[in-house]
């Protein structure tokens, strides 16, 4: 016990350090993340250069604090799922291990994607729909306390939802809810997805909610796979398939590169005689020259080589 409290106490600091230095480096190049941060925007937030504006004096040094916290959380995150993996290391039978191990870098890549996502494809549209829909109107000047919230907001969600196919697989793998379950719900996703993009989207226009509802479903139809890839047996009958199919492009390939030499060869071995025979005046092959003596020489060398090389026999048509 003493040493799994030692363990506990490790793992905090570690978490503690993490998110001390993720919030200096943060407030370190705090210009840098904001300039990042409303890049999206394409310097529409306000008359002033483009860039957001703050009312009060502590506006912008509580905004700071509030990225600051965030990238300190953001840096202590892996820290934090890297201790709680290595104290309930243990308690783990060694599939249960390897699962573990498989899923920590999917899931940040799946966050990442997510993120990706709202960065570049999400926050763009969304700005812009929003700072054009008043042109003629009013003249746009955004808050960046506002602003940071409306970006965090929806890259943190966006984040979380681009894991649902590993949540899916892991409910399945861990047999929480079958392939079945998820497959009899597969007609509420569409209007589901809709409700939650209506929520997360800053904008009400339905060209960004399908935007975001369409990935939600797709996400959906990808963790549907991979449910039932969890399920007993199945995921070796895949396994099994794709190495037959492989294997079988593989030899088709084979076939090809052994016989395209052959059919090259030939064509050349053709036409090369046919010019001998022009030159020499004979129409048949009747009274070959010497010349179509060394061209059938080197002809059936060739054949050998290719023959050696996809292990079969090649024998002499004319002996």
């Amino acid at each position: 016990m003493t040493r799994f409290a030692r363990r506990i106490r490790f793992g905090l600091l570690g978490v503690l350090l993490a998110f001390g230095t993720g919030a200096g480096l943060t407030w370190y190049f705090r210009v840098t993340i904001f300039g990042w941060l409303t890049a999206p925007a394409d310097g529409m937030l306000s008359p002033h250069q483009g860039l957001p504006v703050y009312i009060s004096p502590t506006e912008i040094l509580s905004t700071t604090i509030k990225l600051s916290v965030v990238g300190g959380v953001v840096f202590a995150i892996p820290v934090l799922v890297g201790t709680v993996f290595y104290l309930v290391r243990p308690l783990l039978k060694r599939s249960e291990r390897r699962l573990v191990a498989l899923f920590l870098p999917a899931i940040l890549l799946c966050y990442l994607a997510g993120v990706s996502f709202a960065y570049f494809l999400m926050l763009p549209v969304g700005i812009a729909f929003l700072l054009h829909f008043g042109e003629g109107i009013a003249v746009p000047t955004i808050r960046i306390s506002e602003y940071l919230s409306l970006v965090i907001t929806l890259i943190f969600w966006l984040g979380i939802i681009f894991e649902l196919p590993l949540l899916m697989f892991l409910l399945a793998k861990l047999r929480l809810i079958s392939y079945r379950r998820f497959k009899r719900v597969r007609k509420f996703v569409p209007p589901v997805a809709i409700i939650v993009s209506a929520i997360l989207t800053p904008t009400m226009d339905i060209v960004n909610q399908l935007m975001l509802a369409g990935p939600i479903i797709i996400l959906y139809e990808v963790g549907l796979a991979l449910s039932w890839l969890a399920q007993p047996g199945k995921g070796r009958l895949v396994i099994r398939k794709l190495r037959e199919f492989l294997i079988g492009i593989l030899r088709r390939v084979a076939v090809i590169l052994i016989l395209a030499p052959s059919l090259l060869i030939g064509v050349l071995y053709v036409a090369a005689l046919s010019f001998v025979f022009l030159w020499n005046g004979h129409l048949s092959t009747g009274a070959p020259s010497k010349t179509k003596a060394r061209l059938d020489r080197v002809y059936e060398r060739v054949l050998t080589v290719i023959a050696r090389l996809a292990k079969i026999e090649v024998s002499n048509p004319d002996r």
